[in-house]
């Protein structure tokens, strides 16, 4: 998971915010996290990952990913999408959310986060669903701050644009996330949505 170049902090912080409902409630006697487990199968030319965060989602078998175990890690896969950067991707990321939280409540309170970012637009939002549950998608774009290496001195700001699909189930909050530089949003768009349509909840 070297240079998995997430939004600084989406980085993860904001871009999937998280409204963890643990955040600031861990202390050195806290147990460790029991490992999230994940399994690749690879069907035809494509891979399907399977993570017992509650999801699966599929991807041609020929693109990179990074993906990770850890439990205190949101993000579960992470899809690159282009060859010459590792801005332009997909990423599935989880949290625990309240027990009455829906998905728009989920994607209101990410929003909320992401709209403080300069330059910040709103191109669209809709409601759609994933394996029966309403969920809710967001177009944004904004300026943020990008890792772009391994460094933390490589984080610069860079503008974005980015495609978010926000659902909730069983007291976790999932959100499918496209992001890419605007100049290669529409280049990958049809990649990226044939991936985020594959989610399915487990």
């Amino acid at each position: 998971m070297n240079n998995r170049n997430l939004i600084t902090a989406l980085a993860i912080a904001a871009l999937i915010t998280v409204a963890v409902t643990t955040a600031g409630c861990t202390t050195n006697t806290s147990p460790t996290a029991t490992p999230i487990a994940s399994t690749e199968t690879t069907i035809g030319n494509n891979t399907v990952f399977s993570s017992a965060a509650g999801f699966n989602i599929t991807y041609p078998k020929t693109l990179k990913i990074d993906s990770t175990t850890n439990a205190s890690v949101q993000v579960r896969i992470y899809v690159y999408l282009a060859t010459n950067n590792t801005v332009d991707a997909v990423n599935v990321a989880t949290e625990p959310v309240d027990p009455n939280a829906t998905s728009l409540d989920y994607a209101s309170y990410n929003i909320g986060k992401v709209n403080d970012y300069p330059n910040y637009k709103l191109l669209a939002n809709n409601t759609t669903e994933i394996s029966g549950k309403t969920s809710y998608t967001v177009v944004w774009q904004a300026t943020v701050p990008v890792q772009t290496g391994t460094a933390a001195s490589t984080v610069q700001n860079q503008t974005l644009e980015v495609m978010q699909t926000y659902v909730v189930n069983n007291n976790n909050g999932y959100v499918v996330t496209y992001k890419a530089i605007p100049s290669d949003y529409n280049t990958y768009l049809g990649l990226a949505q044939g991936i985020m349509s594959s989610f399915a909840l487990t």
